[in-house]
């Protein structure tokens, strides 16, 4: 592939990233817990169940807790993150072929 078209497919693949300020790498998981109140219906096997963010941070997993209001938000930060990670791999791939000219 010539240099021209590399340059055109860089520019056209720069134009699908999702905005990087709007990203947020991990995953979604529901815990199921107890709260530890003597009367709660917990205690007879119906758990709380939360959502959580889980992301490995400097070398730990770490679990955030996601208000029940803001979980779609998260996906969707998620979702962002993941797609912006697609296109940095693709530019990447494009930049390594215009500097060997491969």
């Amino acid at each position: 592939m010539n240099g021209r078209r590399l340059l055109k497919r860089r520019k056209k693949t720069l134009g699908n990233m999702s905005k990087p300020e709007e990203c947020i790498r991990g995953s979604l998981v529901i815990m199921s817990r107890f709260c530890g109140k003597p009367n709660c219906r917990c205690l007879r096997g119906q758990k709380h169940k939360a959502v959580y963010l889980s992301q490995s941070y400097r070398g730990k997993t770490r679990m955030i807790y996601i208000p029940q209001a803001q979980v779609k938000k998260a996906a969707g930060h998620i979702k962002s993150y993941r797609k912006v990670k697609g296109v940095l791999n693709i530019l990447s791939d494009i930049n390594i072929k215009l500097l060997t000219g491969k």
